[in-house]
């Protein structure tokens, strides 16, 4: 059988999610028997009218394509097995669609409506019959929890291989091996055992993994939403032959992307945006037809006494503007400036967006007053109802969690 595995759509991000998520469904439908989803499809919690509008009509489209193929969708339950009128498109919620407990998220949705089969805590059992041979696949999966929650969820589901089956397990978390700096990450040793293939999302960069005797894939983001280095490599799908055991990269056509690093030392401003101009000059000559992604870092010092304000990004940003959607870093200046940007980079990667960094200064404060053991709602689940203005509900959960305490 094989199988089309995507990730991290990002759907509402930007014009581009839309369009290479169809690109990315249009391949993978023509050339595999059914197509596994690892989370993080929408790029929001609460997606908007808009945004859901159009991902109905697109799961709508591939789902009905697929529903063509010879494939047969069972969830096992215990020791029985039902048959699903779905189509084969399987998916799972990421980081980015998780809502707090009570609140319903978009996989959801689109599973009671028929376009799409949330793999969450069950077993999806994928039959193919060709030519008088049986092909037998368990899709299992886990959608994104907290970091420091992944190791005890995956214990909580317990999730075991089904005897005759090709067995997958997808889930939507940080590798250690991978994001070592991530002390809360799972490693490859805390997945489950047994499974043929493990499948994970989130990270945006593709990767083949061998370790602790498991094989993942990570088939990255389909659309650029960080402009980092690694996102610069090609974007796409991976289509894996469960006969040969095999997995093959498969690129779809993306708006260029590059991203560069200038460095200087003690260098005059017109020295820096001479060199600025001629990398973005020869960029855009070299993409005349759809202006490119740029992602231009200024590193380094300046000459004596010249603070990092006289090079001036936003000029340079709206010269370009029409031409490459530009973005630039300056991390330019002394070394005690540069220090100070360095640890504001770091908290930015670490704590992305003013919601993540009010979650991790709840998730302290709760913490240092020995509350988090009382409160009968995780603190994220308590953040995420106040976010969405459910102050009835956090009330309600508080104490109830008072009452059993």
């Amino acid at each position: 059988m094989k199988i089309a595995i995507a990730s991290d759509f990002h759907l509402g991000f930007n014009e581009d999610a839309f369009e290479q998520a169809r690109r990315c469904l249009r391949s993978a439908c023509e050339s595999t028997d059914f197509v596994l989803l690892a989370g993080d499809l929408f790029d929001s919690r609460v997606p908007k009218q808009e945004t859901i509008h159009d991902s109905v009509k697109l799961y709508k489209e591939f789902s009905e394509k697929l529903k063509s193929s010879k494939i047969i969708l069972k969830e096992a339950v215990g020791n029985s097995e039902k048959e699903l009128q779905a189509s084969p498109l399987l998916g799972i919620y990421g980081t980015h669609e998780r809502r707090a407990k009570g609140l319903s998220n978009i996989i959801q949705i689109l599973n009671d409506a028929g376009l799409m089969v949330n793999v969450h805590a069950r077993k999806i059992l994928v039959e193919k019959i060709s030519s008088g041979k049986r092909e037998r696949v368990c899709v299992q999966g886990m959608g994104g929890v907290p970091e420091e929650m992944a190791a005890q969820a995956i214990g909580l589901l317990s999730p075991h291989p089904v005897e005759g089956f090709f067995n997958i397990f997808v889930f939507h978390q940080s590798v250690r091996e991978l994001i070592p700096q991530d002390e809360n990450a799972l490693c490859m040793a805390d997945l489950p055992k047994g499974f043929d293939l493990y499948v994970n999302g989130h990270i945006h960069w593709r990767q083949e993994l061998k370790e602790a005797g498991k094989t993942l894939i990570i088939p990255g983001s389909t659309v650029v939403t960080q402009m980092k280095k690694n996102e610069a490599n090609p974007k796409g799908y991976y289509v894996y032959d469960t006969d040969k055991r095999a997995a093959e990269f498969m690129e779809i056509q993306t708006r260029p992307f590059s991203f560069k690093e200038l460095e200087f030392s003690g260098a005059k401003p017109s020295e820096v945006e001479a060199a600025s101009r001629e990398f973005l000059d020869t960029t855009a000559a070299e993409n005349p037809d759809e202006a490119p992604l740029v992602k231009l870092k200024l590193k380094g010092t300046l000459a004596k006494g010249l603070p990092a304000s006289s090079v001036d990004a936003t000029k340079l940003e709206k010269e370009y503007a029409g031409r490459l959607l530009l973005s630039v870093e300056k991390q330019l200046g002394t070394l005690e400036i540069k220090e100070k940007i360095e640890l504001l980079r770091k908290i930015r990667e670490e704590k992305t967006g003013a919601k993540e960094m009010g979650l991790a200064i709840l998730k302290k404060l709760v913490a240092e007053n020995g509350a988090d053991k009382t409160l009968g709602i995780t603190t994220e689940e308590l953040f995420e109802l106040l976010s969405q203005e459910e102050v009835d509900l956090a009330i309600e959960r508080l104490l109830a969690g008072q009452k059993t305490a």
